[in-house]
C-alpha cells in the first residue's frame, strides 16, 4: 500500500498555489474559487503537464459516465484560463491546440502532502496514484453536488410578459427512460421521444414544449408538478422503453401537471418493426384523452410512410444522437450514420434532410470542406428529400437555411413558413425565422419570431439567445444585446459566432478590453477566422448594418 505521504493536498501551477479539496487557488494576496468541474480539469491537465490533452480525454476523465459536448469542456477551460489570468493567443498556462485539445505549459510541482511534508518537483507530472486518489477524495467531499453541477437544467427563463399567449393545451413529452439491458440503447429511447415530440408538434390544437427544454430534465428527480410549473406545461407524457432483440415494450403515462394525477396509462408489447404504427397509436391516444379536435390539415400531417426499413431507422436514430452533441467528431459520426441509413433505404427522406442539415452546420463551423461545397451538398440533399416527401417539416427547414446562406431571403422565409405550417409547434422553425429576418434587415419582425420560439422552448437554448442578442445589436439596443449574448456564450462557448456578436456589442458599448478578450477566444478556437471569412458566411442585406458590424469587429481586434 502506498505511503500516505505520496498524496498531495496542494500543488503549484506557475505562480498559483492550488488547493483542490477546497476548490481554490492563491497568488500573492489573491484568492480565486473554482467550480468543482473546473478544478478537476486543472488537476487532469496538471497530471498530463506538457502533453496535448484531447477534449475527448477531458470528457472521459472529468465527466466520466456523462454525455457532454465540446461546449462543456471549452467552458471549463475558459473559466480556468480567466481565473489564471491567462491569454488564449499568448498563453503562459494553457495552450489551445486548434481542433484537438489543450496543453498545460506552465510548470507544476507538489508543495504539501496530507502529512504536511514537502515533496520534490514532479518534473512536469503529478503521480498517477495521487491523481486517482485525489479525484476519489473530491467525490467523497463534494458528494452529490458534483453531479448536480454537471447535470442541473439550464436556469435561463424568459419574463412572463414575453410569453406568447395561446389557449391550446401545453404538453411536454419527457425523455423516455431506457430500461433495456444494454445502456447503449439510450439513443433509441431518445429517438422515440423525439419522434413523439415531432408528431404531436404537427397538431395545431396542441402546444408542445421543444426538445431542448424537456431533455434538460433527463434523469431529473423533480416531480411532475414541479416540471410542469417550470415548463409552463399542463400535461406531461412520461414513460419507458425496453428493447430486447426484436421485442419492444413501451410504458406510457399522461400526467396532469396541475396535481400530478394520471390521466391515461398504457403498456405496449410489440415487435420493433411495428414502432411507427405504435408511435401513431400513442399520438392518437393522447389526442383522444385531451379531446384535441383534429382538422383535415392535422390528419394529413400525421400520415406517415411506414415503408422505412427498421435497420435504416435505427442507424438514423444513432445519427440524431451524435448530431445533437455538437462536437466535431460527433458531427462526422452523425453524417456517417445518416449515409449508412440512406444506403439501406434510398427513399428515406428524413435521413436526407438530416444529412443536409449536418452539412449546413459546417458552413459556420468551418470543419472539413469549404462553405460553398457544404452548401452545394446540403442543397442537393435537401432537393432529394423534397422529392421524396414534400410534407416533411425538416425538408423545408434545411431548405430555408440553404436559401438564407445564399442570400435569397424570400425563398428562405417561404420555406420556413411552410415548415411551421406543417409543424405548428416548431420552436426551431420560429427561431430560424428570426435569424433570417435578422440577416434580411427586419429586426423588429425577427424579435416577434424569436419570442414565439422561446415560448415553446422555455429553457432557452444558447442559439436562441444568440439570435435575440444579434437582433438587439442590429436595433442598437446594446445593453440588452450584451446581456443576452453573454448568456449565450455561457451556454455555447464553442460557437464562435456568439463570441463574434458579443465582441461587436462590447465595442459598441466602448468595452474594448472585454471585446479583445472575446477575439482572443475566437482565434484560439479557430486561428484562421478573419473578417473576410465572416463576410463570406454572414448574409447581411443592409449595407449600413454590415459596415457597422464589421467596423466594430475591427476595433475589437479582428482583421481581414
Amino acid at each position: 500500500m502506498p505511503e500516505r505521504s505520496t498524496i498531495a493536498t496542494k500543488f503549484v501551477v506557475g505562480d498559483w498555489t492550488i488547493e483542490p479539496a477546497a476548490n481554490r487557488m492563491f497568488h500573492l494576496d489573491q484568492e480565486v474559487r473554482l467550480e468543482p468541474k473546473v478544478m478537476r480539469v486543472l488537476i487532469y491537465l496538471a497530471e498530463r503537464q506538457g502533453d496535448v490533452v484531447s477534449r475527448h480525454d477531458l470528457e472521459t476523465h472529468v465527466w466520466s459516465g456523462m454525455i457532454v459536448t465540446d461546449d462543456a469542456v471549452t467552458n471549463a477551460v475558459i473559466k480556468l484560463r480567466k481565473a489564471l489570468g491567462d491569454n488564449a493567443r499568448n498563453p503562459r498556462y494553457i495552450e489551445t491546440i486548434a481542433k484537438t485539445g489543450y496543453r498545460l505549459i506552465a510548470e507544476t510541482s507538489a508543495v504539501e502532502t496530507m502529512t504536511g511534508k514537502q515533496q520534490p518537483g514532479f518534473g512536469g507530472r503529478l503521480e498517477r496514484l495521487w491523481r486517482k486518489t485525489l479525484i476519489a477524495a473530491l467525490g467523497l467531499l463534494l458528494g452529490g453536488s458534483v453531479l448536480w453541477w454537471a447535470t442541473a437544467p439550464e436556469e435561463t427563463q424568459i419574463p412572463i410578459a414575453e410569453r406568447v399567449v395561446d389557449n391550446a393545451p401545453v404538453i411536454a413529452v419527457m425523455p423516455l427512460e431506457n430500461l433495456s439491458a444494454d445502456p447503449e440503447q439510450e439513443y433509441f429511447a431518445n429517438g422515440i421521444t423525439e419522434d413523439l415530440i415531432t408528431d404531436l408538434s404537427k397538431l395545431a390544437g396542441l402546444r408542445v414544449v421543444a426538445r431542448n427544454s424537456v431533455f434538460a430534465y433527463k434523469g431529473s428527480v423533480e416531480t411532475a408538478v414541479e416540471i410542469g410549473s417550470q415548463l409552463h406545461a399542463r400535461f406531461l407524457l412520461m414513460g419507458s422503453v425496453r428493447r430486447a432483440g426484436e421485442q419492444l415494450r413501451i410504458n406510457i403515462r399522461l400526467i396532469d401537471a396541475k396535481d400530478g394525477s394520471n390521466r391515461w396509462a398504457e403498456r405496449y408489447e410489440r415487435k420493433t418493426t411495428d414502432i411507427f404504427r405504435l408511435q401513431d397509436e400513442i399520438t392518437n391516444n393522447v389526442v383522444s384523452v385531451l379531446r384535441v379536435e383534429l382538422s383535415s390539415g392535422d390528419r394529413q400531417r400525421l400520415i406517415k410512410d411506414y415503408a422505412t426499413n427498421i435497420e435504416a431507422y435505427d442507424l438514423f436514430l444513432r445519427g440524431l444522437d451524435h448530431f445533437g452533441r455538437r462536437s466535431g467528431e460527433a458531427s462526422v459520426l452523425a453524417k456517417e450514420f445518416f449515409e449508412a441509413a440512406i444506403a439501406i433505404a434510398p427513399n428515406f427522406a428524413r435521413a436526407y434532410a438530416s444529412l443536409a442539415l449536418a452539412h449546413t452546420r459546417a458552413v459556420f463551423d468551418g470543419r472539413g470542406i469549404s462553405r460553398n461545397e457544404s452548401l452545394a451538398i446540403a442543397e442537393s440533399l435537401a432537393k432529394k428529400a423534397h422529392q421524396l416527401d414534400e410534407k416533411l417539416p425538416q425538408v423545408h427547414f434545411v431548405s430555408a437555411e440553404v436559401a438564407m446562406y445564399r442570400g435569397d431571403y424570400a425563398a428562405a422565409l417561404d420555406h420556413v413558413s411552410r415548415a411551421i405550417e406543417l409543424k405548428p409547434s416548431y420552436a426551431d422553425g420560429y427561431a430560424l425565422s428570426g435569424w433570417i429576418l435578422h440577416w434580411a434587415g427586419r429586426p423588429a419582425e425577427g424579435l416577434h419570431a424569436i419570442d414565439k420560439a422561446i415560448a415553446l422552448n422555455p429553457r432557452v437554448p444558447g442559439v436562441y439567445l444568440l439570435v435575440k442578442g444579434a437582433l438587439y445589436y442590429e436595433l442598437e439596443q446594446i445593453a440588452e444585446a450584451t446581456r443576452l449574448l453573454e448568456k449565450a456564450v455561457e451556454k455555447n462557448p464553442n460557437y464562435n459566432l456568439v463570441r463574434v456578436f458579443l465582441a461587436a456589442a462590447y465595442v459598441a458599448n466602448e468595452n474594448l478590453d472585454d471585446a479583445s478578450w472575446q477575439v482572443e477566444e475566437i482565434l484560439a478556437l479557430n486561428p484562421d477566422f478573419t473578417l473576410t471569412y465572416l463576410e463570406d458566411v454572414a448574409p447581411i442585406r443592409d449595407p449600413n448594418y454590415r459596415d457597422r458590424f464589421l467596423r466594430d469587429l475591427q476595433r475589437a481586434g479582428l482583421s481581414y
